[in-house]
């Protein structure tokens, strides 16, 4: 029997939880939660999420403002970041008592719906040479229904006022060569939105804008499916 699940699509919230969320049956975030990347802000954002009770599932990435490479550039505190990252990797009790999953370069599969989701929160500017974001986005399995990325694909919700494409054009051969569903990213504020082709939908889920306000709504995606899996472990 072919039924709908309702996602609720939200990135780069930098540490602000006053905007609406919609009812859904899972929150998908694609990174930038804080704006530090600390371990106190890890913290108060897990504990957010873990008020959410009205999503079955929370599935989240990270964005570079998690990243130990983007602040060790800024002089900030790589060794605590790395930390609290270590955290969300750790956790085992967040997907079994609170229903949220963290994927970097995982896969996980939602037993109830059957979709396959993979989550990676590289960019390719803090990637040391040209091969290595090719080497990650190759990891991308083609089964998958459901992507989550920290930044766009080329051409597609990437643009900045009064810039070129931003989107990684690696990342975008990954995807044409995958078709997933859904795929579900951030990073440019300013390119918030939805946009479908070569049928796959598109979200830039940013809810802050480019001063960093949560002024940008969540994205409601409803997909169909009609098969159940019987696996739910993260690979």
């Amino acid at each position: 029997m072919t039924s709908l699940v309702r996602f609720a699509c939200i990135s780069d919230t930098h540490n602000e939880y006053d905007f609406p969320l919609p009812d859904a049956d899972i929150l998908l975030h694609s990174g930038d939660f804080t704006r530090n990347g600390t371990q106190g802000e890890v913290e108060i954002f897990l504990n957010w999420l873990k008020t959410l009770t009205q999503y079955r599932l929370k599935i989240i990435i990270v964005g570079n403002h998690e990243s130990k490479r983007f602040h060790s550039r800024r002089q900030r505190r790589p060794k605590e970041i790395n930390s609290a990252i270590e955290q969300l990797k750790s956790n085992v009790l967040l997907r079994e008592q609170f229903g949220i999953v963290y994927l970097q370069d995982q896969s996980f599969t939602d037993p109830q719906t059957g979709f396959k989701f993979y989550g990676s929160g590289w960019l390719s500017e803090h990637c040391k040479k040209p091969d290595e974001i090719r080497t990650h986005w190759q990891q991308i399995p083609v089964d998958t229904d459901i992507l989550l990325t920290h930044g766009p694909p080329s051409s597609i919700l990437d643009k900045a006022p009064y810039t070129i494409s931003l989107g990684c054009k690696e990342l975008l051969k990954c995807v044409m060569n995958v078709q997933p569903k859904l795929h579900v990213f951030g990073h440019i504020h300013d390119a918030h939105g939805k946009h479908i082709e070569n049928g796959t939908i598109f979200v830039n889920a940013s809810i802050c804008d480019r001063r960093y306000r949560p002024t940008q709504l969540p994205v409601i995606v409803d997909l169909e499916k009609t098969v159940m899996s019987t696996t739910n472990d993260v690979e």
